[in-house]
């Protein structure tokens, strides 16, 4: 199968010499998406959420954890949820965007993915009693809760919301193509047929896709919500990276980090975003405020 050449800025290296270089980062990307997967699928107490656990004093929001694209709500955070627990955390995890696949998730209208999460949302906090919830998202994750915050009236219950290499102005067609080869059982799905019937959300990802300009409209940000981003300049899904960050508004709380401003060395490539001590460590900065 073969995509066409991205049509806007954003192409994904086509220099050998990087490929090779970045190879290691991103099978080590790969291996801990495997791993991740293994631990959801062998540790069951792992996978349930927190529903019969109150909500503490020092932390009275819900953690409403989004996976990505090709993700689920196992695998993505096996390293997320057990820090923020062990941090006295409250974590809760949707599975959302299904569509042909029992496993892979992500993969629906996005914006009927946003209306899945706004219900959980409403979920969470009838449960828990809790006023707003704070929001971690990564990759399609980061993205899409924007609709919700910005066209559904999600800015009212989200106090905080990151997001972890988020796609938040669109993704080439190749930087997809680089997901689903790092994602377990991802590219056998976008190649058993026409994408757009296997995953629609994959041409609404896109940069130049309709979606794209009307998430662009309605705003970067909303007031009253604090938004953190956390990109990695080695990137190999939303690229460039510095299409992560969200725009500085005056009245509005933005913090954009690059991971290589905190730890230079570090190669982490999109796909093990999720599972980067550094990076976690921002989160739990982040979701203390």
């Amino acid at each position: 199968m073969t995509f066409p050449n991205p049509k806007i800025p954003g192409l994904n290296t086509d220099d050998v010499t990087t490929d090779l270089t970045e190879a290691p980062h991103r099978v080590s990307g790969l291996a801990q998406a495997g791993e991740g997967q293994l631990i959801a699928t062998v540790d069951v107490k792992a996978g349930e959420d927190d529903w019969n656990l109150p909500l503490s004093e020092e932390h009275p929001r819900p953690v409403v954890l989004v996976h990505g694209t090709f993700g689920n709500r196992g695998y993505t955070w096996t390293k997320a949820a057990p820090l923020l627990r062990q941090n006295g955390y409250r974590i809760f995890r949707p599975d959302y965007g299904r569509h042909l696949n029992p496993v892979l998730f992500g993969l629906g209208d996005i914006k009927e993915s946003a209306k899945q999460l706004g219900k959980f949302v409403d979920e969470v906090l009838q449960r828990t009693g809790a006023q707003e919830v704070d929001m971690v998202g990564f990759s399609q994750g980061g993205m899409m809760p924007r609709y919700y915050l910005n066209a559904l009236g999600g800015a009212a219950k989200v106090h905080n919301f990151v997001g972890i290499a988020p796609s938040n102005h669109g993704i080439t067609a190749q930087g997809l193509m680089n997901l689903a080869r790092q994602i377990p059982g991802a590219k056998e799905l976008v190649e058993q047929g026409a994408v757009q019937v296997t995953v629609p959300a994959w041409p609404q990802l896109q940069k130049d896709h309709a979606f794209q300009q009307e998430l662009a409209d309605l705003g970067e940000t909303s007031a009253g919500v604090r938004y953190t981003v956390i990109a990695t300049k080695y990137d190999d899904v939303v690229t460039p990276y510095t299409s992560c960050a969200l725009a500085e508004t005056e009245g509005h709380y933005v913090k954009n980090i690059v991971l290589q401003d905190l730890a230079p060395d570090d190669h982490t490539p999109h796909a093990s975003m999720p599972y980067n001590a550094t990076v976690l460590n921002e989160v739990l900065k982040a979701l203390a405020s």
